[in-house]
């Protein structure tokens, strides 16, 4: 294999990896939000997302990102966080609806199945606008800062 060809392939794996990471993490807090009975906590919360954006403006300041490149990930991560956070809530009420439906007389297979395919839509998209986001943030990084942030990534998740 060439080595024009194996940079490329490994850049879509790293870029794949760091989208990957916050989706893994995203996944996490929906499942820890129903777990814990608590929407209003965890990685959606206005703490949770502080926190997370606190992280990232860390790593950027190691790998050595200007002020400009901080503040314009901050406000598209922000917004994406915040975009998750509405559909997160949203999944959450109709979660609540699940279970009325289920407990209902009679199961209603058919408003069952209506709710799932919502959701399922709902989630795909507000994934593909978070996934959009994240690309948008990357690209505020040079090559090498996009490796030296994945790096940081790596050993921040291997330090948990």
């Amino acid at each position: 294999m060439s080595q024009s060809t194996s940079k490329p392939g490994r850049f879509r794996l790293r870029l794949l990896a760091l989208i990957g990471i916050p989706l893994a993490i995203l996944g996490a807090g929906i499942v820890y939000a129903h777990q814990h009975g608590g929407h209003q906590s965890g990685m959606f919360s206005e703490q949770g997302i502080g926190a997370h954006l606190d992280q990232v403006q860390g790593i950027l300041g190691r790998i050595g990102a200007s002020d400009a490149q901080k503040s314009q990930i901050d406000g598209i991560l922000r917004a994406a966080f915040n975009d998750f956070r509405g559909t997160h809530d949203a999944h959450y009420a109709a979660f609540g609806k699940f279970h009325e439906l289920l407990l209902a007389p009679n199961v209603d297979r058919a408003q069952i199945e209506a709710l799932r395919a919502e959701q399922v839509k709902s989630l795909d998209d507000a994934s593909k606008r978070l996934v959009t986001s994240i690309e948008d943030a990357v690209e505020v990084l040079t090559p090498e800062q996009r490796t030296a942030f994945m790096q940081a990534v790596r050993e921040h998740h291997d330090g948990d």
